[in-house]
């Protein structure tokens, strides 16, 4: 898919995605979970170059959820935008932003699946990668 186009729920943030495939992942990690009150549903559209950002800045919070990753937020709905490495310029977005992805996504991978807590499961077959990012 070419230029997929999402936005957060209130409409003000708006981004888009140059070239991605159909695929969906969903991360287990404390900080993922406690931010989303469950796993986050992801896409991986890599670096800066295959992203186009066009944020109303006045309604965007970044937050240094560590010291090479910042995370951001629609201040005024609340909705989680993406997940940034700083330092390799790598992006992961909110895969609930982008209906073209979701509406026939491909969903074969978790991370952080050591961290899952026991009350829940999908029942998809998918890969399950560990925090140290070992296959289980």
């Amino acid at each position: 898919m070419k230029n997929i186009q999402g936005t957060c729920l209130c409409g003000k943030n708006h981004l888009a995605i140059k070239e991605y495939g159909n695929f969906v992942y969903s991360c287990h990690c404390d900080m993922c979970r406690k931010m989303s009150a469950g796993p986050v549903m992801a896409v991986d559209p890599e670096t800066s170059d295959n992203v186009e950002l066009a944020l109303d800045e006045a309604s965007v919070t970044y937050y240094q959820s560590s010291p090479e990753v910042e995370r951001a937020f629609c201040s005024t709905c609340g909705t989680y935008l993406f997940w940034h490495h700083l330092e390799r310029d790598h992006y992961c977005m909110n895969a609930e932003l982008f209906p073209d992805i979701i509406k026939e996504a491909n969903f074969g991978l978790q991370v952080f699946y050591d961290k899952k807590p026991a009350y829940y499961d999908y029942s998809n077959e998918t890969k399950r990668m560990s925090s140290t990012w070992e296959e289980l």
